[in-house]
């Protein structure tokens, strides 16, 4: 025994040598790894927009609310929404899409994650096989023989990732993870912006097609009255023939408010991913007096909790993960494996203690010359990187102002819709003194036709600016991230 070990130190300190001499090249070729110079998602900061808030608001400060919810259309109160909002957050093809790629990335992760696991593979084989007599194994005396050769096989493999390769593919694979979760918000949250917009833009037409309408009955009968009066002598052509063209105008803006209502309606068939038979003629309209309440005050964090924020965040710190990995390929591979074998060239003995072979130990790969590849790769990954962190940036800047421009359109639409209702309180308070002055017989009936057309002019104006409201309300709850990311 003692011989034995004699003869194996030699070869045994040679081998000692020879995995010194490895693991200095490998730290040797390590330092030939280049530095990342790529931009970090970490120094995008968002813009300062606290003054400008403060200024926009002015003698209109936002209604003081809770943060923005999820279901934050709600705040209408409108049934006919909260079932079409339901089924299109849970039948259209965009969410089925965007769901489905998430699903895709979470696959994607858990494949990168079983990388860094031990890996274990197992093969049997049965080979009948026969040589021949005239072959190298015929000269042997083991031609012109059938065998029934077995082999049995157990191999384990581990990857010993000593420079975070692997483990930083990992992280590139979680955060497109993350970002695929963060796109499907927000599909979900333009998704439910639109049908909010189209859906007020539906109620506006349509109120505004009936009092077109209402308004035509009442020049229409204007005319009647201005016939009879060029007819008896009492006015000249020029009433009836400026009546005549006014009912002619509100022909055609009635035609074209009922035409605007039909594709709006249209629209949310298509958003909804429904049937337009399966939507009323008719849509069921907010209160007159609705004005849903937004968060207390505009903050930077509301725009870090908007979910294209967030999936550009992520992404870049995937980009940046895949940067690392890529320059970790500068670095050995280093894994470690086992095998276990039964072989014989015969079932009858393949159990047999003799069959039993093994191999076992660590495995180095180095990247001695690869033609500018390794280089290549880590320059493709860095200007990903720089690619996604620029995203980034325009996201953030692109969230800021979609939050300022629908901020300026909500107190500027509130604040006109303030004063038009005082308006239309005075208008209708005219409209009554003038049916008593008919009572009396101070003023005709075209005077009370004109009155009351005022009374209907004066309602648009209102419904125009209240829905303009309505519409700069839910443009703000969208540009704030639809209530996603609730703290």
């Amino acid at each position: 025994m003692n011989g034995d070990k004699d003869r194996l130190r030699p070869f045994l300190g040679r081998g000692m040598l020879a995995g010194l001499a490895v693991a200095l090249m490998g730290i040797l070729l390590s330092a030939c790894a280049p530095a990342i110079h790529a931009p970090s998602p970490v120094g995008v900061r968002p813009p300062a927009m606290a003054k400008t808030v403060t200024t926009m608001q002015g003698a209109h400060p936002l209604h003081p609310g809770p943060w923005p919810e999820q279901d934050w259309w709600q705040g209408l109160q409108v049934a006919q929404l909260d079932g079409l909002l339901h089924h299109a957050l849970t039948h259209s093809p965009q969410i089925m899409a965007a769901q489905s790629e998430l699903d895709w990335a979470a696959a994607m992760g858990r494949l990168h994650g079983a990388a860094l696991g031990t890996q274990i593979n197992g093969a049997a084989t049965i080979a009948p096989m026969q040589f021949s007599g005239n072959g190298p194994f015929g000269a042997l005396g083991l031609g012109n023989k059938r065998y029934d050769s077995g082999d049995i096989g157990l191999g384990f493999s581990q990857a010993l990732d000593f420079w975070g390769k692997r483990r930083y593919l990992w992280k590139d694979a979680l955060g497109e993870e993350r970002a695929a979760n963060a796109r499907l918000a927000d599909t979900r949250r333009l998704l439910a912006g639109a049908i909010v917009r189209r859906y007020l833009d539906w109620c506006l037409s349509s109120r505004q097609y009936a009092q077109t309408e209402s308004l035509l009955g009442l020049a229409e009968k204007r005319l009647q009255l201005a016939e009879t009066r060029q007819r008896l002598g009492l006015s000249s052509q020029i009433p009836l023939t400026r009546q005549r063209q006014r009912v002619a105008t509100l022909q055609v803006l009635a035609e074209r408010w009922a035409g605007l209502a039909d594709g709006a309606r249209a629209d949310l068939a298509e958003l909804a991913a429904t049937d337009p038979d399966t939507l009323p003629m008719q849509p069921e309209y907010p209160q007159g007096n609705v004005l849903p309440a937004l968060p207390p005050h505009l903050r930077l964090d509301l725009l870090a909790h908007r979910p294209d924020v967030r999936a550009a965040r992520d992404a870049a710190a995937a980009r940046m993960a895949g940067t690392c990995a890529a320059r970790a390929e500068f670095y050995p591979d280093v894994s470690f494996s086992a095998l276990l074998d039964l072989d014989s060239a015969s079932l009858a003995t393949l159990l047999n203690p003799a069959s039993f072979a093994y191999a076992l130990g660590p495995a180095i790969h180095l990247p001695i010359f690869t033609s500018g590849a390794l280089h290549a790769r880590l320059h493709a990954a860095e200007a990903r990187q720089s690619e996604a962190v620029a995203i980034y940036e325009q996201t953030v800047l692109r969230a800021t102002r979609q939050v300022l421009t629908a901020l300026s359109a909500w107190t500027s639409e509130t604040g006109q819709w303030a004063a038009q209702r005082r308006a239309a309180r005075s208008v209708a308070q005219r409209a009554v003194l003038v049916e008593r002055r008919r009572a009396l017989g101070v003023d005709d009936e075209t005077a009370v036709l004109s009155q009351q057309e005022g009374v209907i002019q004066q309602q648009m104006r209102v419904d125009l600016l209240h829905y303009g409201g309505l519409r700069a309300w839910a443009e703000l709850e969208t540009a704030l991230g639809g209530g996603y990311g609730h703290p």
